[in-house]
Order: structure tokens, then C-alpha cells, then sequence
């Protein structure tokens, strides 16, 4: 028996999403970096 279609998100739905998902990724992007450059300023020898 075949699985049911699913359907799309609105076109409005679609833009929130990848809007959410960009900001997020930045975000995260932000905070690696970030956390990357005091672990080479503040690393003990």
C-alpha cells in the first residue's frame, strides 16, 4: 500500500522556515567561531 502524499507548506510557511533557519545557522556559526578564537587566546601552555 502506498504512503500518502504529504503536503507542502505554504509559500508564507516556506519563508519563515528557511528565514528561521538561516538565522539559526548564524547564530550557531557565530558562537563556534567565537568560542574557536578564546580557546586560541586563552589557551595554557
Amino acid at each position: 500500500m502506498a504512503a500518502p502524499a504529504t503536503s507542502l507548506p505554504a509559500p508564507s510557511n516556506l519563508k519563515r522556515i528557511v528565514a528561521a533557519s538561516l538565522i539559526g545557522t548564524t547564530i550557531e556559526w557565530y558562537d563556534n567561531s567565537s568560542d574557536q578564537s578564546c580557546d586560541l587566546l586563552f589557551s595554557r601552555h
